[in-house]
């Protein structure tokens, strides 16, 4: 598998002062919603802990996931960049993170699958999108465009319609397209399963060309 993935149990984390280093929980300390703390703080357990796994003296305190104004935050490691592609996500009680030392480009979505009106699906997926309609394959299908969004690195300035993902396959269109191009236009692979009973999870990961 080209990325390590870490998935972690939101009703049991650690007290963030074990977890965040000094300028991480200056911005912690913005988060109103104990629903968003206990979110955001999960993400970056999880991916602390991946990184952490591949540096084995470094303290949890001492990899920090800081924002940056293109919308994608920045990892550091010792307060040095690292060169290690990683993405977050989290829904419905869990977090998870990927990091990937072998893909410059990284993206993952969590989701838990549940029933959707046609009204959603129409609204938000292309028809060409639309092979199935089951409950599962929707939920499959936003992961696998929520993946493909964040491995742009673009937050989320981006139509829906212009990423899709058909039968696998992604394609990009409009300002979609220009941002993909702008990253040398790489071969994306999309990995879609169930990952924990009842969520469906996506990968999209390519590598540079």
């Amino acid at each position: 598998m080209p990325y390590q993935l870490k998935v972690v149990d939101l009703s049991s984390l650690p007290p963030a002062d074990g977890i965040l280093s000094e300028r991480e929980r200056a911005f912690y300390q913005t988060l109103r919603f104990p629903k968003r703390r206990t979110e955001w703080l999960g993400g970056r357990f999880a991916l602390k802990q991946l990184v952490q796994e591949r540096f084995l003296r470094t303290e949890l305190f001492d990899v920090e996931v800081l924002p940056h104004e293109s919308g994608k935050p920045v990892l550091l490691v010792g307060g040095k960049p690292c060169n290690l592609a990683f993405s977050i996500t989290h829904s419905r009680g869990f977090a998870a993170a990927a990091v990937s030392a072998t893909h410059e480009f990284l993206g993952i979505d969590l989701e838990k699958t549940e029933h959707r009106i046609d009204a959603w699906a129409n609204d938000f997926f292309h028809p060409s999108e639309l092979t199935a309609r089951d409950d599962a394959f929707l939920t499959g299908l936003w992961t696998q465009k929520e993946a493909l969004v964040k491995l742009l690195g673009t937050g989320l300035s981006l139509n829906s319609y212009d990423v899709r993902c058909v039968d696998g396959n992604p394609q990009f269109f409009g300002p979609a397209l220009d941002v993909y191009n702008k990253l040398g236009a790489p071969e994306i692979c999309v990995e879609t399963r169930e990952l924990l009973p009842g969520f469906m999870f996506s990968a999209a990961y390519a590598k540079r060309a």
